[in-house]
């Protein structure tokens, strides 16, 4: 892998910020997205930041995930007009900004996407109650299931930025990032591992981990007696969705006003219609949602953290997306030029479920 060398001795943080300051002073970029730390160092939220000096506070790769960046960002460049933004996400966020461009709720023209190598992040309950300082990838027991599971965890995007060895590179992954490095002065010289030891040794352990929640998963919620187990306890909070970046319609479908309807004006329906089509509410909306988004998760895990009654949500809709991705060979985020199988007719596609 070629990237170019931006060490200069800071520091991960210190090093990245240090160069975006410099974009930003040499008008090379008008704006940086990116997680700060908080008054209380217990907070990272995200902030569109125009003054380099105002990078001092900024925490590219915070202990937890409080704001799905995708989500951050789908924000910001909406109302950021013609500014150039460069927002720095994890490969689990970058990725998820690809699949809304896709979705034609992002326009990704004027906006830079630089991705770290992620180490994953702690359970924000954990974090929140002070019993998690972070994620430590050598405790698994401090990373959130999905994290402890994720394959896909090296940068994505424009750059990817990975860390050997205190060293800080940037290596350009489309003409956009390449475009960008020659811009700010820089070049793709530097021989940067593709991995490590450590890397391949982590992916070995996630793969196994994956394995087995899966099974266990599959085990518990097969059937829809299972499903209805699993979601026995979902209060309808709807948390899993306001937090998710690829849930973006205006009106859920579980808000129409048929769902509004009592039983006793559904039984009238029923009558008139002769027959019924009824499910129960809370597992009707869970399949919706696996339905509407399983091709486009990146497995973010932020569904997860939000739910109250402790369901594993995203494990549930991982185990459902590795299965449609298999089905449509197609990984969420990883290639721009190519369209989300939903979005699209192959006259060939699906022939093994022919009668």
């Amino acid at each position: 892998m070629k990237a170019a060398d931006i060490s200069a001795g800071s520091g991960v943080s210190g090093d990245l910020t240090a160069f975006l300051g410099r974009c930003l002073e040499d008008d090379i970029l008008d704006a940086v997205m990116i997680p700060v730390e908080g008054p209380n160092a217990d907070s990272f939220p995200w902030m569109l930041i125009e003054e380099p000096s105002h990078l001092s506070a900024a925490v590219p790769l915070p202990p937890v995930m409080q704001v799905q960046g995708a989500a951050a960002l789908r924000s910001a460049a909406a109302a950021s007009g013609e500014r150039r933004i460069a927002a720095v996400l994890r490969p689990c966020e970058s990725r998820a900004v690809v699949e809304l461009s896709k979705l034609e709720q992002l326009d990704l023209d004027r906006i830079l996407l630089l991705s770290a190598d992620c180490q994953g992040v702690a359970v924000l309950s954990d974090f929140a109650d002070g019993t998690s300082a972070g994620p430590d990838w050598s405790e698994p027991e401090t990373l959130r299931p999905v994290c402890r599971m994720c394959t896909e965890f090296t940068g994505s995007g424009d750059i990817r930025v990975a860390i050997r060895d205190d060293h800080v590179f940037l290596a350009p992954l489309t003409d956009a990032g390449s475009t960008f490095l020659e811009s700010s002065g820089l070049k793709a010289d530097s021989d940067a591992p593709e991995s490590d030891p450590g890397m391949e040794e982590r992916k070995r352990d996630a793969l196994a981990e994956r394995k087995r929640v899966f099974k266990a998963l599959s085990d518990e919620s097969g059937g829809l007696d299972g499903l209805v187990k699993v979601f026995s306890g979902c209060i309808g909070c709807r948390n899993c969705r306001d937090v998710c970046p690829i849930c973006y319609c205006r009106l859920c479908f579980i808000e129409t006003k048929d769902q509004k309807l009592t039983s006793a004006q559904h039984m009238t329906k029923s009558t008139s219609a002769g027959s019924a089509r009824l499910m129960p509410n809370t597992l009707l909306f869970h399949i919706g949602r696996m339905a509407h988004i399983s091709l486009s998760c990146t497995s973010c895990g932020m569904c997860e953290d939000v739910c109250p009654a402790d369901i594993p949500v995203a494990q549930l809709m991982s185990m459902v997306s590795a299965s449609t991705r298999s089905l449509f060979d197609y990984v969420p985020g990883l290639d721009r030029s190519e369209p989300i199988p939903v979005n699209t007719f192959m006259e060939d596609e699906l022939g093994d479920f022919e009668d």
